[in-house]
């Protein structure tokens, strides 16, 4: 290097003479710089691909909530334009069918029961008693799980006429959101369900990887905690169908 700040470089040919090339100190040190500027470029690269990635991911999920709500929101207009066609034509009978639709299991459900009476030497006799309906248990005590939300250390008492729930809701696969709603009800000793609604917007929710859930449930009037055997809880997805359903037992002190 000269003592000028330069460095000096020498190109030695045989029968050939020497060739002298003189370049700045500057410039050897450049050199090894501009790869550690490239890595840095390259990670600031990723690091930007990485966050636009799960912008897209999220933005996807709430995609897909949004046509979950909105196709909801289409059937519902349409079955009240089928409703108000029906009551403008004044077709009685396509009328009990939409009415008798609403509980396929007992179409005739909304006429009031007939009553026979029957004599027998003058004296009427006692009119036979209608069978409770019987409870499914294979449906009500069905456990679902597609692995596609887990939950965990979920606590459920009841204090004060309402039902105090928590829970650890997480995303078993975290690569897509999870979006849906949580059904809770009462199973009693007499294995009847009992659906419990929510006062606000507690049990929906939309989760990348995890969401603790806790809310407050008010008690139906007609419900006796004595007579509560545990709560049976239901995740499902946008379209309503069931990905996560067990029963848990129901702590009343």
């Amino acid at each position: 290097m000269a003592g000028s700040g330069k460095v000096d470089i020498l190109i030695l040919r045989d029968e050939a003479g020497v060739r002298r090339f003189r370049l700045p100190g500057w410039l050897p040190r450049l050199l090894w710089l501009i790869p550690l500027v490239l890595l840095l470029l390259l990670g600031a690269a990723v690091a930007v691909a990485y966050h636009l990635r799960q912008d897209n991911i999220e933005l996807a999920g709430r995609a897909q909530a949004m046509r979950g709500e909105i196709d909801a929101a289409g059937e519902g207009l349409m079955r009240l334009e089928n409703i108000e066609k029906i009551l403008r034509a004044r077709d009685l009978t396509e009328l009990e069918t939409l009415i008798g639709s609403y509980n396929a299991d007992n179409p005739g459900w909304w006429k009031p029961a007939r009553t026979e009476e029957r004599k027998d030497g003058g004296k009427d006799q006692e009119k036979p008693e209608r069978e409770a309906p019987r409870a499914d248990l294979s449906k009500l005590l069905s456990r679902i799980d597609l692995n596609q939300a887990g939950v965990d250390n979920l606590r459920a008492r009841i204090e004060n006429r309402r039902v105090l729930l928590n829970f650890d809701l997480s995303n078993v696969t975290p690569q897509t959101g999870l979006v849906g709603r949580v059904e809770v009800g009462l199973i009693g000793n007499d294995a009847m369900l009992t659906p419990l609604k929510a006062e606000k917007d507690e049990l929906s929710f939309q989760i990348q990887r995890f969401k603790q859930i806790a809310a407050s449930l008010p008690l139906p009037a007609k419900a006796d905690a004595k007579e509560l055997y545990g709560l049976r809880l239901v995740i499902v997805d946008p379209s309503g169908k069931p990905i996560f359903s067990q029963i848990y037992p129901l702590s009343k002190e």
